[in-house]
């Protein structure tokens, strides 16, 4: 599904789109709306961002699952995230042995496991966040939640259910 030849073409796809879209708002700019030229030129911009993750995962041995949800997220999130990955340079990671295209790989499959693990993370808070949500709502309508049995059932710890929450009621 994301092979280099997928990615490749859809990332020229959206380089087109973006072109369409810088075109567009030239249109606009000669017709004087200058409101719909800007909001023209910044799909233009997210369309050239999503290409260019498209283009930096050519050649990765990453998992399906990670290649999908870094090119959902959004393209600001997912160049910090492969900057993140990229920033630890092979001589760092490794702390002695020699590198041959073998162990390029096997860092290449590694760094896609960091991506994996990014993945998780933000799922993870996304349900808690949706589990304090719940809390919240029930507690809206006069109900007490029992935050040890709610720590049991979910995994999500007492402290952590305590601090979310109290966030959550702060912000409201």
């Amino acid at each position: 599904m994301f092979d280099d030849a997928h990615l490749a073409r859809r990332a020229e796809e959206l380089r087109i789109t973006a072109g369409d879209h810088y075109r567009t708002a030239a249109k606009y700019d000669q017709q004087g709306d200058e409101a719909r030229a800007e909001q023209e030129r910044q799909t233009a911009v997210r369309s050239t961002q999503r290409a260019e993750i498209h283009e930096r995962l050519i050649g990765r041995p990453w998992s399906a699952p990670a290649i999908g949800w870094l090119l959902g997220k959004d393209p600001e999130e997912a160049r910090k995230l492969l900057d993140q990955i990229e920033q630890v340079s092979a001589g760092e990671l490794l702390t002695h042995g020699d590198r041959d295209p073998h162990m390029e790989y096997r860092i290449a499959t590694l760094q896609g496991r960091a991506c994996e693990w990014a993945m998780a993370t933000a799922l993870r808070n996304s349900a808690a966040d949706s589990v304090v949500d719940q809390v919240v709502g029930l507690e809206e309508l006069g109900v007490e939640v029992n935050i040890a049995a709610l720590a049991r059932m979910t995994g999500i710890s007492r402290q952590t259910l305590h601090t979310r929450l109290r966030a959550a009621r702060a912000a409201e």
